[in-house]
């Protein structure tokens, strides 16, 4: 008995940093867990289909066109984690690299039921606005107090601040749209305007 792949077109394919594989002319996506890895991939009439280490990973409808991009959902949902799981732990290297009083407060940090890469990104970015002396110094403080919270850091470097009656630097426009939504900005007040027009009517009058 013929076996049913007999008629299916073979080929190798490396999956590339996008988890896509390149076959006749379209990419099909899948699972971003085999990205740059080799995998077979096996064509009939309607499916392509691909497989690692002899165990099929994913199945696609075949397309005809040419140039087209084929991604299924779970792929998408799959490679949004994977590099959710990536970022925060290029976050938790870099906060470590600040020293080992910045290792203390990430350990005493994970004890605590709150989101963790929230937090030292904050820090991370207190880092870069006011200078890592001061945001170090800050830690220090707070893992003597015991009080592992990112406003609390901020905080006490904003009092040093103070203190030393140093000024606020100007916070950088983000370049990228979506960080704006992480941005506070002040509610404006009504009572400046009314001001101003109040200044102007009097000069007309003089």
């Amino acid at each position: 008995m013929a076996s049913e792949f007999d008629t299916d077109e073979l080929n190798s394919a490396v999956v590339n940093s996008h988890a896509m594989i390149q076959f006749d002319g379209n990419r099909y996506s899948v699972p971003p867990q085999l990205t740059g890895t080799t995998v077979l991939v096996r064509a009939n009439e309607t499916h392509v289909r691909v497989f690692a280490d002899g165990n099929s990973v994913t199945s696609h409808t075949r397309c005809y066109d040419r140039n087209q991009r084929l991604s299924l959902p779970e792929h998408r949902l799959a490679a949004l984690k994977l590099r959710s799981r990536v970022r925060g732990h290029q976050i938790e290297e870099a906060f470590d690299a600040l020293g080992n009083e910045a290792r203390n407060f990430h350990l005493e940090l994970r004890r605590q039921p709150v989101k963790i890469t929230t937090h030292l990104r904050r820090i991370i970015n207190l880092a870069h606005l006011y200078g890592r002396e001061d945001v170090i110094h800050a830690i220090t403080q707070a893992n003597h107090w015991r009080t592992f919270d990112a406003a609390y850091i901020e905080t006490l470097v904003l009092q040093d601040r103070r203190r030393r009656e140093l000024p606020s630097p100007t916070l950088v426009r983000p370049r990228r749209t979506e960080l704006l939504e992480e941005t506070d900005l002040e509610e404006p007040d009504p009572a400046v305007y009314d001001h101003l027009t109040t200044l102007e009517e009097d000069l007309e009058h003089e």
